[in-house]
């Protein structure tokens, strides 16, 4: 119960290639007595490119001034005093998958996770910080089923240097794949006999992530994001950067009478966005046990209202799919308290900011 909370101005920081997100919730207690929020504060600030690339900070003294201009400690705006923060780590620096192992939750112990991650991880275990939780098991008492998580030190202590810097105190790093699927879900929903796939289209990289069996099992990176469809526009049309962007925000997928070869170059890049998406549920599909159809994608990020893509995807996937609604988790009396407040690129700050304002226990994730 949020009253418990010691942490209960806490929020959630979600530090991306090209901006910072924060987002700090209010938790509240009278609504037929479940917890329903307001946002107290939901600010952002944007990082030239460079500064951080693919989640590896290049520039961490440059990136703490503009963390600190965020937080209000250095400009005349309201600061955020409470130093206790939820923050993500990159995608591309983390590890993500459900595996199996064949030993009793009652007998699982760290050294067991060990030697079954070293089967698993693409990354050296010893350079590795390690994370585990049990996943619903589906009555089979002779095997463990296991959610790891893994992130390179190196990854992790910089962006736990990087916010102590500017007088942050972590209550918790987490892999962005879960903070994204903790607003994405709908917490009280049941998906039993349905797996549902998260399409997160950011600007300068993307992810897919898979959601079954009541768990996240896996995410991939894909390569596609808003800056590369810009300098694909730009190029094949020969064309600045910034009237590209421009293009891209106006029509999106659809035609342009001006640019006639527009829809050409952005259908292209299109297709091959499809083809990686029917990669990752192929693999998927192909590797793992018990799976589910996926019966809905759902998109989140700043690109997933690009014109006529929600359209396209489901014609070409043959799959339902549409944005989400990344403020879906969070309760409010008032029914159009959230629904002008934009909340799709903010998907992962929410799901950070309601691990932060302490209600775990009614999350599924």
């Amino acid at each position: 119960m949020f009253l418990q909370n010691p942490f209960s101005e806490a929020f959630g920081l979600d530090v991306g290639d090209l901006s910072i997100k924060l987002i700090q919730l209010k938790a509240h207690w009278n609504l037929k007595n479940k917890t329903y929020y307001t946002v107290e504060e939901m600010r952002s600030i944007s990082l030239p490119p460079g500064y951080i690339v693919n989640g590896e900070i290049q520039q961490p003294e440059m990136v703490r001034k503009k963390l600190l201009r965020l937080l209000g400690k250095t400009e005349n705006r309201k600061a955020i005093t409470c130093p206790w923060v939820v923050a993500d780590l990159p995608e591309p620096k983390s590890f993500l998958k459900v595996i199996e192992i064949d030993i009793p939750e009652e007998e699982l112990t760290d050294d067991d996770i060990i030697a079954q991650a070293k089967k698993h991880l693409p990354l050296d275990i010893e350079k590795t910080y390690l994370d585990w939780q049990v996943v619903e098991n589906g009555g089979n008492k002779n095997s463990t089923k296991v959610v790891i998580g893994a992130s390179t030190k190196s990854t992790a202590d910089i962006y736990t240097y990087l916010l102590e810097s500017v007088g942050l105190r972590l209550l918790a790093l987490e892999f962005e794949g879960v903070s994204i699927a903790r607003s994405m879900i709908t917490s009280q929903k049941d998906y039993e006999g349905e797996a549902r796939a998260i399409l997160d289209l950011g600007a300068t990289r993307s992810s897919l992530i898979i959601y079954d069996n009541e768990a996240i099992q896996f995410s991939m990176e894909i390569n596609f994001s808003g800056e590369i469809l810009t300098t694909a526009i730009a190029q094949g049309l020969k064309i600045d950067h910034a009237k590209a962007e421009k293009l891209k925000i106006e029509n999106g997928l659809m035609h342009n009478k001006n640019f006639p070869k527009y829809i050409k170059v952005a259908s292209e890049f299109t297709d091959n966005l499809v083809e990686k998406i029917e990669e990752v549920i192929a693999f998927y599909k192909d590797h793992f046990q018990e799976t589910n159809d996926i019966t809905h994608i759902t998109m989140c990020g700043g690109l997933s209202n690009l014109k006529n893509l929600e359209k396209v995807l489901t014609e070409k996937l043959k799959i339902e799919t549409a944005p989400g609604h990344a403020w879906k988790n969070l309760l409010h009396p008032d029914e159009n308290y959230f629904s002008n407040t934009g909340g799709l690129p903010y998907a992962s700050a929410i799901g950070l900011a309601l691990r932060a304002a302490g209600n775990i226990d009614e999350q599924k994730i």
